[in-house]
């Protein structure tokens, strides 16, 4: 059963904290930027149109000590905003894990959950 909670002005649903952040990322072959990260979502900006509820797969790339990493990424869509030439997606994340760069799995290959 799904329970509903007030938002309190001032207050919000997130249940993590967020980083700002501008990371390359790719999302159905298409280039993208993070905008901002937190444990357990990620909300980006690409051209790549989505819809909300649609699960989708993309791969960021983050520089740790020098390495480029990729964090490979599943999620679900809880809410797309239409920007002049752009698209915002919020995306809750269901599954992610780092990869060096040799080695990343196609984000589009079904992902165990």
């Amino acid at each position: 059963m799904q329970t509903s909670h007030p938002v309190v002005a001032g207050h919000s649903r997130r249940t993590s904290d967020r980083v700002s952040s501008e990371l390359p990322l790719e999302i159905g072959g298409i280039a993208g930027l993070t905008k901002n990260v937190s444990a357990t979502g990620v909300y980006l900006e690409t051209t790549a149109d989505q819809v909300p509820g649609s699960r989708v797969h993309f791969v960021v790339e983050v520089n740790v000590k020098g390495e480029l990493l990729k964090m490979v990424c599943a999620g679900e869509v809880t809410r797309v905003e239409h920007k002049a030439g752009t698209v915002g997606v919020a995306v809750k994340l269901t599954s992610s894990f780092f990869t060096d760069t040799d080695h990343a799995e196609d984000p589009a290959e079904p992902v165990d959950d």
